[in-house]
């Protein structure tokens, strides 16, 4: 199947040396040119970047021929099928609408979606056509140590779950807590509602109104609150964790997918205790335990194969898919619950955000 990469920056071609020489071995391969080739159903067919010199740079890495730098041109002269949109947030959801609207029916999108309410609203289109399958830049919910953490909190044998904590140190809202908000929203039970968003953050800029935020804010504090009990918190904490926290016990993605940890309370001991990750690991995975099956590699290939499953019919891939679209336009929602939070300084639910809210996201010269 014909597929093509918008961006050939670090995320479209280029994995950045610091990622691959400190993350766990699941995040790679991180780029979305390096993913396509991986997959023997997809062909790299042609590149676009609107610098003529990082286009030349990825055409030689990846021995591609067809390169452009308008995307425009690309759709209409290459008609692929899959395309990875790795560009800077501002003008990204044009670049997904021309893309639909040339017939691509898969796309793998950098986080976060948009920047503003009003293009959040223009994508729900897109996102209702059940013959366009898309995936995010947030992808630890493809790894397979996040998916056994997960179904072990759902197991029930730790009692039911109540906290899901998301430690990112002090993490830019639209750089890093896209993947923050994600988390929550995988890892939050079947059925569960937000209720409500409560958030603190910090360096927020305004531009010409109050509804227009030119910086991206740092996450001080927030808290997502379901309808079940459930509470979903970000924290200033070090470590790039994720910790599900049930009545009797504790289950932790620790350093970004390095470890998987669980304490337990043993008989009448009030305490957790460390236990064996092992066994229970092993159990999560196996049939019926409500875990899908990992790819035999992981970061961004992961969900460009789950595009090519969809793309080739598989139902289970279509039917995930849909819930996945859900939870990304959720996701992108919630960023903006948590600004206005903070500019209300309360708790307000997806309904109070207002329709004029823009977030340009620039720290320095540069933005998400």
């Amino acid at each position: 199947m014909r597929s093509a990469v918008i961006g050939c920056g670090r995320m479209g071609a280029f994995t950045s040396e610091s990622v691959v020489r400190y993350s766990p071995a699941c995040w790679m391969p991180l780029s979305h040119a390096e993913a396509i080739r991986l997959d023997p159903r997809l062909e790299l067919t042609a590149l676009c970047d609107s610098h003529p010199a990082t286009l030349e740079r990825a055409a030689q890495k990846y021995g591609v021929l067809k390169i452009y730098e308008d995307h425009r041109r690309l759709l209409e002269k290459e008609a692929p099928v899959l395309v990875g949109i790795a560009t800077r947030t501002i003008g990204r959801t044009q670049i997904i609408h021309d893309a639909v609207g040339a017939g691509v029916r898969a796309l793998h999108i950098e986080k976060p979606l948009c920047n503003s309410l009003r293009e959040l609203e223009s994508l729900r289109a897109v996102f209702a056509d059940p013959e366009v399958h898309l995936s995010y830049g947030t992808i630890r919910r493809f790894f397979r140590i996040y998916r056994s953490a997960r179904a072990l909190a759902h197991s029930g044998r730790f009692g039911p779950l109540r906290e899901i904590r998301v430690n990112m140190g002090d993490g830019l809202l639209c750089w890093t807590h896209p993947h923050s908000v994600d988390l929550i929203l995988y890892c939050a039970m079947e059925g569960s509602r937000v209720e409500s968003v409560h958030a603190r953050l910090a360096n927020v800029s305004h531009g010409d109104r109050r509804s227009e935020i030119v910086s991206d804010p740092t996450v001080h504090a927030a808290s997502i609150y379901f309808d079940d009990g459930i509470a979903g918190h970000i924290t200033r904490a070090p470590g790039c964790a994720l910790v599900l926290s049930c009545t009797e016990g504790e289950i932790s993605v620790e350093n970004d997918g390095q470890r998987l940890r669980i304490t337990a309370r043993g008989g009448d001991d009030p305490y957790l205790y460390d236990v064996s990750a092992d066994r229970y690991e092993a159990a999560a995975t196996q049939p019926g335990a409500g875990s899908v099956a990992p790819a035999k590699q992981e970061g961004t290939y992961a969900p460009i194969a789950h595009l090519a499953d969809c793309l080739t019919g598989n139902p289970l891939e279509r039917q995930a898919n849909a819930k996945l679209k859900g939870q990304i336009l959720q996701g992108q929602m919630l960023l903006f619950a948590m600004v206005q939070s903070h500019l209300e300084s309360r708790a307000v639910d997806e309904t109070s955000v207002d329709p004029g809210l823009a977030i340009l996201a620039r720290t320095g010269e540069k933005f998400a």
